[in-house]
């Protein structure tokens, strides 16, 4: 084995990925989590993925073929895993059914079942200058199946590709969702995000490698790296943000305001009680306030009150909690010069700087530092 600083970070990537599997399998807390479970597979294969490059930069001949998935399609497992584990979080509802078995079929056709049947589905050629390689200028036989297999090479990055864009569609509904029934949202929501621009920046990445390989017809075996690497940091980022989190639970009805039956007539009465607990009891204050405890104030159905808030005050309840929290943290802001910012946002009902930051960017359209410094000259 060559080892060089490539290798080493491999193996060192490797490793990390299975202390993170680790880490789920030993944790009660963690197994029992839906989304860990989905999560455990992703990493499993991210470890097969990097083990596979380790083999064939160092040829390392591994009697199972199949073992070098990649050249069989065996990305075409990534998407349906990834589109599982969003699922999972952001709909706690879903359950993997039969028909969910359906997405795996590419997967299981070209990377088990026809290996199986055709020993020598793969070429020389395509093993010692990649996949590609028969589409090139120079005289060679090509089988179909090898013909068929260089356009599976193809069509995995793409099919992944396809399953990013539909988890960050779950991701962007979620968050709508989020801001629908609470007026704080996990931080850890945008890391959903990063983890799907990864995979984008991974076929980015793959593209241009075969855009290269195909235009000059020369291989770079070391230009995998640009794919390979990205994978290590996904581990990182899981193991430090993703399994360890706890997802907030959104109720559908809510954004959708399914079967309502909201009493128009007695909306002035709803308006003006709920202006009585904001402007009276200031229950914006609470820094966990949800859509649930104010809509059990007010004696009335989540989904009423959302649809109360978004139709009537033109809002969602996310940016009705926080546009008080804002103008709050200006009073306090500028009545007590001697508080830290942070400290003025505790005291406004916010619960991490973060989001105090960016409501009042949002409100305000300057930074709380600014209308501080502002607040000098006034």
């Amino acid at each position: 084995m060559k080892f060089d600083i490539w290798s080493v970070l491999i193996i060192v990537f490797i490793f990390q990925g299975i202390f993170i599997v680790a880490s789920i399998l030993v944790s009660p807390i963690r197994r029992r989590r839906t989304e860990n479970s989905y999560l455990f597979f992703i990493i499993v294969t991210l470890i097969w993925y990097l083990a596979e490059f380790l083999a064939v930069r160092n040829r390392f001949d591994i009697g199972l073929p199949t073992f070098f998935g990649t050249r069989y399609g065996s990305w075409f497992l990534l998407g349906p895993l990834t589109y599982f584990y969003f699922k999972s979080i952001t709909d706690r509802s879903w359950r993997f059914s039969r028909t969910d078995t359906l997405q795996l079929l590419p997967f299981i056709v070209s990377a088990i079942i026809l290996p199986l049947f055709f020993k020598g589905a793969i070429s020389n050629r395509q093993v010692d200058y990649g996949m590609l390689s028969v589409f090139d200028h120079r005289e060679k036989i090509i089988s179909p199946i090898q013909y068929l297999y260089s356009y599976i090479f193809i069509l995995q990055f793409i099919h992944l590709g396809f399953y990013v864009l539909k988890n960050l569609n779950l991701v962007r509904k979620y968050e709508v969702g989020l801001t629908a029934e609470y007026a704080s949202i996990d931080l850890k929501v945008k890391w959903l995000k990063i983890f799907n621009f990864l995979f984008l920046l991974i076929l980015s990445f793959s593209a241009v490698f075969l855009y290269l390989l195909l235009v000059t017809d020369v291989y770079r075996r070391y230009l995998d790296y640009i794919y390979v690497l990205p994978m290590g940091v996904l581990f990182y980022l899981i193991s430090y943000y993703l399994m360890g989190t706890e997802w907030k639970t959104i109720d559908e009805k809510i954004s959708k305001y399914t079967g309502s039956s909201l009493d128009i007539d007695n909306v002035p009465l709803y308006r003006e009680r709920l202006d009585s607990l904001i402007n009276e009891e200031r229950i914006y204050l609470k820094n966990d306030i949800r859509l649930a405890d104010l809509a059990k104030m007010l004696d009335l159905k989540t989904y009423h009150l959302s649809q109360l808030i978004n139709q009537f005050y033109g809002v969602s309840f996310f940016d009705f909690i926080n546009g008080f929290r804002v103008e709050e943290a200006k009073y306090i802001i500028k009545q007590n010069p001697e508080l830290t910012l942070l400290e003025a946002a505790y005291q406004a009902g916010f619960n991490n700087k973060t989001s105090f930051i960016n409501a009042f960017k949002k409100f305000e359209k300057v930074t709380p530092s600014s209308y501080k410094e502002q607040c000098k000259f006034s």
